[in-house]
């Protein structure tokens, strides 16, 4: 195209706004976003997940705005994708259902505001091993940090 499209497209796009519209999406939204994409910060993605109801998302761990097949993320974004089309029994999934038993006492205990060392003393491990445990638990749900993972079990009504 040629450079006066560009820069039609992207000043249509640029005055684009539809915040105020997300709150009405009612149909399941996957929202898959690149840590440092070049292009759009995460921010953005993380606000549209905030703001539609019942949104997933999941933080990619790339720099590309568009992910390229060769990037080690992209099983992550793989099984994501294909994780979220399978048809759901009753109303949705539950996105803990991918945590190991394990897994999910970690969460149980991370949302009761546990240190990592008093969830080790709690379960009888090593505090590594819990570390390890919540490293699967951020992946598995597609968050980046234990206050992320505590917001997201809360969320979506997460029972041990």
């Amino acid at each position: 195209m040629s450079g006066e499209i560009v820069v039609k497209l992207f000043g249509a796009r640029a005055l684009l706004d539809i915040s105020n519209d997300l709150g009405q999406v009612r149909v399941p939204t996957l929202i898959l976003h690149a840590r440092d994409d070049q292009v759009v910060p995460i921010d953005e993605g993380r606000m549209l997940a905030a703001n539609i109801p019942r949104a997933e998302f999941v933080e990619l761990d790339s720099r590309n705005h568009i992910l390229l097949q060769d990037e080690p993320v992209w099983h992550r974004f793989c099984e994501a994708v294909r994780s979220f089309l399978q048809p759901r029994a009753g109303t949705a999934a539950s996105p803990f259902m991918a945590l190991s038993a394990r897994e999910r006492q970690v969460l149980a205990l991370m949302t009761e505001g546990m240190s990592n060392t008093e969830i080790a003393e709690s379960l009888v491990i090593s505090e590594k091993t819990v570390r390890n445990h919540a490293s699967n638990v951020f992946d598995k749900l597609g968050v980046w940090s234990r206050a992320q993972a505590i917001v997201f079990a809360r969320d979506r009504g997460f029972r041990a």
